[in-house]
């Protein structure tokens, strides 16, 4: 299985990864590992007008002009009505934990109006399955959907967007208390502010430059006035922190323009989020940066820094896929190119950064049917990163996984050696960076079945558990399903 990996030309880097690999077979966890699979409330639940739900950004995203696609999470996987079913094929699975996300308009429906109590009672009916069936809850109050109401008054950009999901925040902390054992804020702010405001392929399809970087401020505000809520309530079995998108930023030449170009990286992909959530402050070299850029910074308010500084989070997770690989800046306009076609798309996935940065290629790296580089060691770098920067804070590997095309077999079976060969070689780096030190706690693959993938649609799945969409969305746990049960079993402490 792993000449998928290992085809490279360079047969001495070939030779060390091998020693790498023989190194890391036999690692083992703490029996405190958490061990799961991760999911999001618009790509997984479905009900979208049920039990007193409002309409989302997604929503109304999906069902309006600009969604040429038609693919809608209207159904989804259906975790509204199936939730039993699947937390029970978790259990049987040998999973101790579940990442799921909440839906903002399934618990405040309008801006005004009450709290919609049938949406708290779905979502303490999930959580009770969870503890009947030994699954740590791992929840998410933000995964990209948001009220459409707050949307049509411009969304992540409007700075009332910070204190609404405060008001927000509030009511999960009073409802679900410590029901709940890790809350997160928000996921991935990275990722949604470049495909929401660079792209725009994401609602509410803009591209503007300088929206990018006054939404991504108002995240990390959001961030510590939800937490400011969340230590208001003096809880003492609940953790609260932020998921993060890594991108380990790397460069192949070391040179001082190289250099520069990586650190310039590091502050657009990752810094300007973990640095204020972790450490209370933004990087010292970020705003001459962004001035120098042409961004207006009059947005920046002294008391939102206030904030800032005094609600930190307690853990870290981290959502890691791939690394960045940068040069300096030749040239083009700012943008974001994620390959959303699949197979059949020639262009690779990365960014241009006027001035900063622009994504290099490294042609003897494979890629996925969606450009996109598999490349094991980044989880390693990424945890060793953190502990250089950061100490000892909790990480969490809250999603890691491999989108594939797959049916089927003529017995029933999906067959997803690839994914299981994908899903392996990360595993055995972050047991690396365990052994080496790495506070790293918990480990999500992404996802628990298959699911709404955006605007990619139900072709590109990722799950654990296959979802058959012509056959009553009938659950068929593929092969990757049992072996990750044998892993987690093989490499946990007794």
């Amino acid at each position: 299985m792993r000449g998928f990996f290992y085809n490279r030309n360079n047969k001495e880097q070939k030779a060390q990864n091998e020693t790498d690999w023989r190194k890391n077979m036999n690692g083992k966890v703490n029996k405190s590992f958490l061990w799961g699979t991760a999911s999001a409330a618009y790509q997984c639940e479905g009900g979208w007008n049920e039990g007193g739900k409002g309409e989302s950004n997604w929503d109304q995203f999906c069902h309006g002009p600009k969604n040429t696609k038609g693919f809608t999470g209207d159904v989804a996987a259906d975790f509204y009505h199936r939730y039993k079913e699947d937390i029970r094929l978790l259990k049987e699975g040998g999973h101790n934990t579940l990442r799921f996300s909440i839906a903002w308009t399934r618990i405040l429906p309008t801006r005004d109006g009450p709290v919609n109590m049938e949406g708290v009672a779905f979502y303490k009916d999930v959580l009770k399955t969870c503890k009947e069936s030994g699954i740590v809850p791992n929840v998410t109050l933000l995964h990209y959907d948001i009220p459409a109401w707050l949307e049509d008054i411009g969304g992540f950009q409007n700075p009332i967007f910070s204190d609404e999901f405060a008001k927000y925040a509030k009511v999960c902390f009073e409802q679900f208390g410590e029901e709940i054992s890790f809350y997160v804020t928000i996921n991935e702010a990275t990722h949604n502010g470049c495909c929401s405001y660079l792209t725009g392929n994401y609602p509410p399809n803009k591209h503007d430059v300088q929206a990018l970087v006054q939404v991504s401020y108002n995240f990390m505000v959001a961030n510590a006035k939800a937490i400011r809520e969340f230590r208001k309530m003096g809880f003492k079995n609940s953790q609260i922190g932020i998921v993060h998108t890594t991108n380990t930023v790397q460069i192949l030449k070391d040179t001082p323009e190289y250099r520069i170009a990586q650190r310039r990286g590091d502050l657009f992909k990752n810094k300007w989020v973990t640095d204020p959530a972790i450490l209370g402050h933004f990087p010292a070299d970020l705003k001459p940066l962004l001035l120098e850029s042409g961004i207006d910074l009059s947005f920046v308010k002294d008391e939102d820094l206030e904030i800032i500084k005094n609600n930190t989070v307690d853990f870290l997770g981290q959502n890691c896929y791939t690394r960045a690989l940068v040069k300096p800046y030749e040239s083009g306009e700012t943008n974001y190119y994620p390959n959303n076609v699949g197979a059949g798309q020639k262009s690779t996935e990365g960014y241009v950064v006027k001035g900063w940065f622009q994504t290099d290629v490294d042609p003897n790296t494979p890629k996925n049917a969606w450009s996109r580089e598999i490349y094991p060691k980044t989880v390693y770098d990424m945890l060793m990163g953190i502990k250089k920067d950061y100490g000892d804070i909790p990480v969490y590997i809250t999603e890691n996984g491999h989108a594939l095309y797959e049916h089927p077999d003529e017995n029933g079976c999906v067959n997803d050696d690839e994914r299981i060969e994908f899903i392996q070689s990360y595993l055995e780096w972050l047991i690396n960076a365990q052994n080496e030190g790495c506070n790293v706690k918990g480990y999500y693959a992404w996802s628990t079945t298959d699911c709404y993938s955006w605007i990619n649609g139900y072709d590109k799945r990722y799950g654990l558990i296959y979802v058959d969409y012509e056959n009553g969305l009938k659950r068929i746990p593929k092969k990757s399903y049992y072996w990750y049960k044998q892993y987690i079993k093989d490499h946990t402490e007794e």
